[in-house]
């Protein structure tokens, strides 16, 4: 919601595991330029996030994170 300056609704309706792929994939060429100001600052998350797409999706067996 952050990086692309959309409401939760507009994210929970257009986004999907390949539109989440792609922006990984942008984002790690180009990163969005609070995370590169943050990094300059030494400020780092505090977890690792995780990049198994397949442990997102057991999050919601159903299908709908809602």
């Amino acid at each position: 919601m952050i990086e692309l300056h959309w409401a939760r609704d507009q994210v929970l309706d257009q986004i999907d595991v390949p539109f989440l792929e792609d922006l990984h994939r942008a984002w790690a060429e180009c990163p969005p330029l609070r995370r590169m100001v943050a990094g300059y600052l030494g400020f780092k998350p505090r977890a690792k996030p995780s990049k198994s797409y397949h442990e997102l999706l057991a999050m919601f067996p159903n299908g709908t994170i809602r």
